[in-house]
């Protein structure tokens, strides 16, 4: 259970409510966007009460986070290729399109998200002995890619896009593969 569920009955339906509850809110984010999701739908949707919404998850944002959370402590600690093809892989489930989502609509209420799920780029980059840019530019190459190119990155994109923003990191020829790409060739 995440932090906003600590407490809350516990026990078998307390964990049914909440995976019930992470369903709805993907499946509504899927039909309505998050703009059109509402707390009810997701109550309707999940079969459970209002209440029970409220009383875990107060806001939209709650809602989303507690469909994310999950995914962002699989992101601490890794390296950031590592990293990058982590959200690559996790983007093309529910929840990790819930996070895409999350970071591409720039709302407000979604700044703890998205500083969350920008916060291991950074220390991954640091620990590469890069930068914020460094950071920046690979939490938003990888979690736009599908969005410019209509599929997953391939893993030596994901290496590309990595060699691209830490000079010197010895991964593959980063002309080549942007060279494949321009061309719309992709080597499965």
């Amino acid at each position: 259970m995440d932090r906003r569920t600590a407490g809350v009955r516990g026990g078998a339906r307390g964990t049914q409510v909440v995976e019930r509850v992470r369903a709805a809110v993907v499946s509504e984010m899927a039909a309505h966007g998050f703009d059109g999701m509402t707390i009810d739908g997701v109550a309707r949707a999940a079969q459970v009460n209002r209440t029970t919404i409220y009383r875990r998850w107060p806001t939209k944002a709650d809602l989303l986070a507690a469909v994310v959370e999950p995914l962002l402590a699989a992101f601490a600690d890794e390296d950031l290729l590592a990293l990058v093809r982590r959200v690559r892989d996790t983007s093309v489930g529910p929840e990790g399109r819930v996070l895409a989502e999350a970071v591409r609509l720039r709302v407000a209420e979604l700044g703890d998200i998205v500083a969350r799920s920008f916060a291991p780029f950074r220390a991954a980059a640091a620990r590469a002995g890069a930068g914020e840019m460094a950071a920046h530019l690979a939490y938003s190459g990888i979690v736009m890619w599908e969005q410019m190119y209509g599929r997953p990155a391939t893993d030596e994109e994901c290496a590309a896009l990595v060699a691209a923003v830490l000079p010197g990191h010895p991964l593959p020829d980063v002309q080549a593969v942007d060279a494949r790409i321009v061309a719309g060739h992709v080597d499965p």
